[in-house]
Order: structure tokens, then C-alpha cells, then sequence
């Protein structure tokens, strides 16, 4: 049998061009577009895929783990162009089927012949199938560590969006709120709040919540926390924007914010630190 394996593995690699064009053959028309659209070369693409053949071949007569090695290498450098290029995963992992069919037609006349038994081409199958499922496994890894790093860059923009820090003189910002504060904003308007206070050496910081549509115990031990991280930087926070309604409800919560200077509106908290349309005077 392992003769009779090198025999067939050494012919899938002789046969490397013929196989790589029966691949094309055997491909999705739609997926052939896509190809065209991307702008890989055919020449590119043929190489690539005969250095795909080629492995699948001397994975019959190889050491497994080299044979392994090689394939991941293979993998991470195509899924990488299929990522630039914008080709569809679902595209991609349905052509790996394409390879063990124009590998088959190889041998078509041999098996018709009874010259390869069945039996061995169904060998053949047991050791190149789990290589074209890692390759799977693989491309699905490469495309999902992509993704992850594309919504990570989504969530920063968001976060940074959620708290923005707007300067409107030297040492002094506006922080709005709008929307709901749970624990994860909360962190993440503390994050943001601390590093652009510092980045504007800020004296002082107005929270302006009359955009928050509830608060309640939770939300106002949320935004405690990010003034109390603030008071320890040395910026000074003005809370304003409370409305009636919600003085109300923090009033029934027992909920006070006795150390910490507020106002009803981001205007009054404004001229009350010397701040104009005009002119500006801190106090000193």
C-alpha cells in the first residue's frame, strides 16, 4: 500500500497543471467572477493552486507533520490576498472541493481499467480529506481574526463617539451624555474622559447629562465613579443638565451629590466659572 501511495502521490504532483486547470473547470461560475473582479493574475492564481496540488500529493509519501507545517504556511499567505482582495469565504472554502474532484479525473482511466483498485483511491481520499478541512478550518481562522480585529476597530470608534471630550478653551471641556450609561459605557467614558483630560491638561470638565434617559442608582454610581477618577487627576467636574424630573427620581433613590458642584444648565455652570461668549475669567 505505501508503494502504491507514492506511486499515486508522485503522479497528483506531475500532474500538478492539468489538476490546477480542472480545478477552474470545476469552480462556481460566479466564483470565477469574482476572481476576474479581484484583479489576481491567472498565472498567480494557478501557481498557488499548483502549490496547493502539490502538497495534497506529497502528503501521501511525506511526514504528516512537515506535510502540516507546509499547509498552514500556504494558508495564512493565501487567506491573507483573499482578504485584500475581497474574495468571499464561503466561495473560497466551497472550491476546496473542486481539488479532490480534478485529482479524481487523473485517474479516471486507470480506475476504469482496473489498473487502481477503489479501495486505494479511497485511501487516497482518507489522507488528503483532513488536509483540505484543516486548510478549511484554516481560511475560517484567518477570515474571524480579521473580523474580530474589524469590530474591535468599530467598538474604539464607538467608544470614542460615546464619550466625547469637546474643548471650548484652554484647561476647560464639555463632556455630553446622551442615551443609556450601563456598566461597560460607564468604563469606557472613564477611559476616554481620563486620557483626554490628560492629553488637554484640563482644570475643568462639565458632564452634561441632560441627554442621559435614565438615571437611577446604578447610572449614578457610574458617573460618581468617573468624576471621583477625575477629582484624582486634579480636574475639576461640574455635573449640570439636571432636570427636574430626574432630581426628582435621585431624591427618592437617596441618591446625593453633595461634594461635587452641580447645575441646572450647561450655560449657568459655564458663567458661573467666568466663562462668556466673550470672555473668560477663571477664578483664581
Amino acid at each position: 500500500m505505501r508503494d502504491e501511495l507514492f506511486y499515486l502521490g508522485q503522479k497528483i504532483v506531475s500532474h500538478k497543471s492539468e489538476i490546477a486547470q480542472g480545478v477552474i473547470h470545476y469552480q462556481e461560475q460566479r466564483y470565477s467572477d469574482q476572481l476576474k473582479l479581484s484583479g489576481i493574475k491567472k498565472e498567480q492564481l494557478t501557481e498557488w493552486r499548483m502549490q496547493l496540488i502539490e502538497m495534497l500529493g506529497q502528503s501521501l509519501y511525506e511526514d504528516k507533520v512537515e506535510t502540516f507545517r507546509k499547509v498552514k504556511e500556504w494558508t495564512g499567505r493565501i487567506g491573507k490576498v483573499a482578504l485584500e482582495k475581497g474574495l468571499p469565504l464561503n466561495e473560497s472554502l466551497k472550491t476546496l472541493s473542486a481539488f479532490r474532484t480534478a485529482i479524481w479525473d487523473i485517474f479516471t482511466e486507470q480506475l476504469h481499467d482496473n489498473q487502481i483498485s477503489a479501495a486505494l483511491m479511497l485511501q487516497v481520499n482518507k489522507e488528503i480529506n483532513p488536509i483540505l478541512d484543516e486548510i478549511a478550518f484554516l481560511l475560517n481562522e484567518v477570515f474571524l481574526t480579521k473580523q474580530k480585529d474589524q469590530l474591535a476597530l468599530i467598538h474604539n470608534a464607538m467608544d470614542e463617539l460615546s464619550a466625547p471630550i469637546v474643548p471650548i478653551a484652554e484647561k476647560i471641556a464639555i463632556l455630553p451624555l446622551i442615551g443609556e450609561i450601563d456598566t461597560h459605557r460607564a468604563s469606557s467614558v472613564m477611559e476616554t474622559a481620563l486620557r483626554k483630560s490628560s492629553e488637554l491638561q484640563l482644570d475643568f470638565l462639565f458632564i452634561d447629562i441632560s441627554g442621559v434617559a435614565i438615571m437611577d442608582t446604578m447610572v449614578s454610581h457610574n458617573i460618581y465613579q468617573i468624576i471621583n477618577a477625575l477629582k484624582m487627576m486634579g480636574v475639576q467636574s461640574v455635573l449640570t443638565g439636571i432636570r427636574p424630573e430626574v432630581a426628582h427620581t435621585l431624591g427618592n433613590l437617596g441618591i446625593t451629590f453633595e461634594d461635587l458642584k452641580t447645575s441646572a444648565s450647561l450655560k449657568k455652570a459655564l458663567e458661573d466659572v467666568g466663562f462668556t461668549q466673550y470672555k473668560m475669567v477663571l477664578p483664581v
